[in-house]
């Protein structure tokens, strides 16, 4: 194969992977709490085997993924169990694969009076024990220290752990995300009742992104396709001659 098409598929490869990157920032836009991906791109020199050393081919590929994660916007939605973090912290949740964190303060009760996630993962206060309340509870208020009130009296504390480098947890679905290392107790960061924090998505920005790739992606396989018509006919006229 011509030492060009390797270098185009090695950059067509790369725009697929940020395509769908792309795709998943659009499709969890309006996802609480979600921090959207982007790829990161480099360059690397391979030896051309045709010309040695004297002439290096340049590659494309995409080294990694990132989050972004600043905070996204805050909604109220005057719920009193929903809730939002200021700062850089991570709500402490239970699922059946073990602990995990998440921005996503969209809480509920289950029948039994736990606190759950959307998912139905109940919430953990910070001796990581579940949140449960009794049916006489007519009132809850949490306080910016995540400190909980039932009908007026101190009920409990959400578990609110941050990370050294947020970016190193590691994503699950769109908002839950896992760790191993044991998060700090919350220092910088303070809870909001009856708000709820949307995804930092820049729907118009990623809708642009696409539209360019697609565009990219598009002239690079129409260049794939005038390489490879090249390449056959120079074959069937070389066949033709022998």
């Amino acid at each position: 194969m011509d030492n060009g098409l390797y270098v185009t598929l090695t950059r067509q490869l790369a725009m697929f992977r940020d395509m769908d990157a792309t795709a998943n920032n659009i499709a969890n836009a309006n996802t609480t709490g979600y921090t959207a991906e982007h790829i990161i791109f480099s360059t690397y020199m391979g030896k051309d085997n045709n010309q040695g050393d004297t002439n290096p081919l340049s590659f494309g590929y995409d080294i990694a993924t990132y989050r972004d994660t600043s905070s996204g916007s805050l909604k109220v939605t005057g719920n009193d169990l929903d809730t939002a973090i200021e700062g850089n912290g991570f709500f402490i949740v239970e699922t059946p694969l073990g602990t995990r964190y998440t921005r996503n303060g969209n809480f509920h009760l289950a029948p039994d009076g736990t606190l759950v996630t959307s998912e139905g993962y109940p919430v953990l206060d910070n001796a990581n024990q579940h949140i449960v309340f009794d049916e006489s509870t007519r009132t809850i208020q949490i306080g910016e220290a995540g400190n909980i009130k039932a009908n007026g009296a101190d009920f409990a504390t959400l578990g609110i752990g941050e990370f050294a480098n947020p970016k190193l947890l590691e994503r699950l679905n769109g908002s839950l995300f896992k760790s191993n290392v044991t998060p700090q107790a919350p220092q910088n960061s303070r809870v909001l009742q009856g708000m709820l924090e949307s995804s930092n998505v820049q729907p118009v920005q990623e809708l642009t992104h696409m539209v360019s790739v697609q565009h990219a992606v598009a002239d690079t396989a129409q260049f794939v396709a005038v390489m490879y018509d090249l390449e056959r006919k120079t074959s069937d006229a070389w066949a033709q001659q022998t």
